[in-house]
């Protein structure tokens, strides 16, 4: 297949890759997903010319043009598709054999290099500004050469041993020191064809340096060396292989997914987080749809006590386990039956007596609030926090401090014996007893 073919298909191909890779969600959010670059430099020419001429490599590099799409793998490796479009050219220049042969080559060449970044934070940290990198490839390499033997007027050349070229050959019958010369234009205009075919491969040898000018834009100097499995770019054969180099400068831009975790987040192991299970009930938190159960409290597939009577109570709060189904019941599971409602008046009657034994028939919200006050102060005399007096609430009270501070106020502690009466604790009798005592206590 024409190189030239495969070229765009190739370049379709790379950005749909692109497409996709953009499109999908990553794991790691700072990793870059494809670093897009283009650049120019000089290719040289090595082989079947070069050998024992005068004229310097350099003398006849030509321009070249480059793009690449990069995919990095981990720390150290990436992957590489490039393409090049450039001439390679030489013009032999040897008295002695009388050999000036020239040729100028255009050539296109894409393929796969195989990255070894020194910045992977082992060799050196991926955020130096100036990193280098090795690579190896293998690619496609197609040539179209050309030679120059006519000057601009149609008149082949003839060299002489005197080094000049003119315009008859140096040894027939119209030459003379008077034969006028010409000079070279320059043309490549008469093509090299032989049997052989103009396709071939090139194993690219790269060593080049990445300058890191942003975060997403990245300069690389680069000398690559060139290994051809063809002898034939300049029409000439012999038992070695031509091989051509190339030097350049390319502008590269990194395509980067765009962050989703927060910076302040970064340091948090969001893999442990959802395995989690702070209640230890045996459902991850992220599945646990009652947080916070106790720990020897046996619970469902959702991490919810288990409610064999299915009347809304758990079993290990449920005073009558198996509650007949329909059956309206308290708090503690029991049945709501007229002896209960009754129990239930008599306890209020208990509490107002109660409240009003320990609190005296004159005590007043402001006397109680006064008593409050003097409580606080007291803790703040024996330089006790009211958070370190807050440890010591009762398990079943720790509710009843609504705000939090550690101490029981006396508007907490009133709505706590409303709540109960309304139904919206599960406090017992025994426990608005325990908060009256507390009250005094802390």
């Amino acid at each position: 297949m024409n190189i030239k073919i495969i070229i765009p298909i190739v370049l379709l191909l790379l950005a749909s890759i692109g497409f996709c890779q953009t499109a999908q969600p990553s794991e790691n959010t700072n990793r870059d997903l494809l670093t897009i670059g283009g650049g120019l430099g000089i290719a040289g020419y090595s082989g079947d010319l070069t050998l024992n001429s005068d004229v310097s490599l350099l003398s006849s590099t030509k321009p070249y043009y480059n793009i690449s799409i990069e995919r990095r793998f981990g720390k150290i490796l990436g992957i590489e598709l490039a393409g090049i479009l450039g001439k390679l050219s030489y013009n032999e220049n040897n008295i002695d054999s009388l050999r000036f042969r020239n040729f100028e080559s255009k050539f296109t060449q894409v393929g796969v290099n195989f990255i070894f970044n020194f910045d992977n934070d082992i060799t050196m940290k991926k955020q130096s500004p100036f990193s280098p990198y090795l690579a190896a490839g293998f690619h496609l390499f197609n040539f179209n050469s050309s030679t120059d033997v006519i000057d601009k007027n149609g008149n082949t050349y003839n060299y002489w041993t005197d080094g000049s070229i003119r315009t008859e050959a140096e040894f027939s019958d119209n030459a003379s020191p008077q034969t006028p010369t010409t000079k070279r234009d320059h043309n490549y205009e008469t093509a090299l064809k032989g049997n052989y075919s103009n396709s071939a491969f090139s194993i690219p040898l790269t060593l080049g340096l990445k300058w890191k000018i942003t975060e997403r834009v990245q300069g690389r100097i680069y000398g690559t060396y060139n290994l051809l499995t063809t002898d034939w770019i300049d029409n000439v054969e012999d038992s070695k292989k031509d091989k051509y180099f190339n030097g350049g400068f390319s502008l590269n831009f990194i395509l980067r997914k765009k962050e989703i975790v927060a910076k302040e987040y970064e340091d948090v192991n969001f893999k442990r987080i959802d395995k989690g299970d702070k209640d230890r009930d045996g459902v991850i938190d992220t599945k646990d749809k009652c947080q916070g159960t106790r720990w020897d409290v046996k619970v469902d597939k959702d991490g919810c006590p288990l409610d064999a009577d299915k009347d809304g109570v758990a079993d290990y709060l449920d005073v009558e386990p198996n509650t007949p189904e329909d059956t309206r019941v308290d708090e503690e599971g029991q049945a709501i039956t007229d002896s209960l409602i009754q129990a239930r008046i008599d306890a209020k009657n208990i509490i107002v007596t109660e409240r009003k034994v320990t609190f005296s028939e004159e005590a007043t919200t402001e006397t109680l609030n006064n008593i409050f006050e003097d409580i606080k102060e007291r803790l703040a005399a024996d330089g006790v926090s009211s958070k370190k007096i807050g440890e010591d609430i009762p398990e079943i009270l720790k509710s009843v401090d609504s705000n939090l501070d550690g101490l029981i106020s006396v508007e907490e502690m009133n709505a706590t014996f409303d709540g109960f009466f309304e139904g919206s604790n599960n406090l017992r009798v025994k426990d608005l007893h325990q908060l009256i005592n507390y009250f005094f206590e802390q």
